[in-house]
């Protein structure tokens, strides 16, 4: 074996051990942030072209307030709930990509 994909699966061992002495969050959400971190190590995560992102225009971003309810048949309300996206912006992050409502 490579001495990079040594030092990372050591790195990955490491960060296992820590891991699992969380005791705030599932085995399943520590198992999927393990195999994330895996991923970026090894080169293998999708690279995001930051210059392609753009701010939301107004026709995107739909005030909560003009939304239609729901609709009574639970299939169709599960096939809107399938989906839907949630983005929580920490911090400046949201004021700083031109966001001005609740963050």
């Amino acid at each position: 074996m490579a001495a990079a994909a040594v030092a990372v699966d050591s790195k990955i061992d490491n960060l296992r051990d820590a891991v699992t002495k969380l005791g705030e969050i599932s085995e399943n959400e520590k198992a999927g942030f393990i195999s994330l971190v895996s991923r970026y190590l090894s080169g293998e995560a999708e690279q995001i072209e930051w210059s392609k992102i753009q701010t939301p225009t107004d026709e995107v971003v739909v005030p909560y307030d003009t939304l239609a309810p729901p609709p009574e048949d639970l299939d169709a309300m599960k096939a809107l709930l399938d989906k839907l996206v949630v983005l929580k912006l920490n911090g400046g992050l949201g004021t700083t990509m031109g966001c001005t409502g609740p963050k």
